[in-house]
């Protein structure tokens, strides 16, 4: 991809919790993918499905999802569509086991739009790959992942896929810091004697005196060796960013002019609600409930 996309690589619904769970991780396969194509190539979007929940009634097995892709899109804009499981390829019906579904005529039980892939998976230790080929290159940016299974509807996480328009990319930049680091090295010296041998010097001296000449038992003697400590240390730093402000300025409809330095503006934290795409909800039935991830 020639520049960062603002959207995530995966959208893990293993972690919202209800009456009962989906435990399907959604990624976008970055190697099977060709986001951003050559010339010569067409556009590619392949994401790997996995159910990673237990053999219990708190979890439910998948019985379809759908892609919340751009709303313009209809299957003449799609080349090719692929589905394997567990490592078997599908048979794909077009207006059958995947639909596109429109706000006019949204999916059933859920009510979610986009591309619907209907096919089950095992809860436990189900693998999917869906893979779609556009004829057109299309925008890439966060679409709607919805899951239905065990009459539960999970929806609101969001993953990279094909929308309409340009989306902007995200901003990147490098800083540099210059930091002194200080830390404490304590050397603790040691000294291990080898083994210690004896070597008879002459002949042995046989005395008729009873008792043995001098008073100690052992002798004493000291040594002393100057050393060289080497002492190698890698520096470096641990980064964490902190919490994110904004510098609100003036709206208008002109372009932004980023060489005016004059303009007055006002740190503001950020507490407003969180993005749309980190509110995911689950229905069973009539009720809704709303979680953060």
């Amino acid at each position: 991809m020639s520049n960062p996309i603002a959207c995530n690589l995966t959208a893990d619904y293993s972690k919202v919790m209800g009456d009962r769970i989906l435990p399907f991780v959604f990624t976008l396969n970055t190697e099977d993918s060709i986001l951003d194509p050559e010339e010569g190539e067409l556009q590619r979007f392949c994401y790997d499905v996995e159910g990673v929940g237990e053999d219990t009634s708190a979890f439910a097995d998948l019985s379809h999802f759908l892609l919340g892709i751009c709303s313009d899109i209809t299957f003449d804009d799609i080349a090719e569509i692929t589905v394997v499981i567990d490592g078997v390829p599908q048979t794909v019906i077009r207006g059958d086991n995947v639909e596109i579904k429109t706000e006019e005529h949204p999916d059933p039980p859920t009510g979610c739009v986009g591309l619907k892939f209907d096919f089950p998976l095992d809860k436990v230790d189900g693998q999917m790959q869906v893979c779609f080929t556009m004829n057109s290159v299309f925008a890439v940016g966060p679409v709607n992942v919805c899951v239905f299974g065990g009459n539960v509807t999970a929806t609101g996480l969001t993953i990279c896929g094909p929308v309409c328009g340009e989306v902007p990319t995200a901003c990147e930049s490098v800083f540099f810091q210059t930091e002194t680091v200080c830390v404490p090295v304590t050397v603790t010296p040691f000294a291990t004697a080898g083994e210690a041998t004896a070597t008879c010097c002459g002949d042995p001296i046989v005395s008729t005196e009873p008792n043995c000449p001098g008073n100690r038992t052992s002798c004493t003697f000291t040594i002393t060796q100057k050393l060289c400590i080497r002492i190698p240390i890698s520096f470096g730093a641990a980064i964490e960013t902190g919490d994110a402000h904004v510098q609100c300025g003036g709206v208008s409809e002109e372009p932004c002019d980023c060489d005016d330095d004059d303009a007055e503006v006002t740190v503001v934290p950020v507490t407003a609600a969180a993005p749309a795409n980190n509110t995911v909800s689950q229905n069973n039935g009539n009720s809704r409930r709303y979680y953060n991830r």
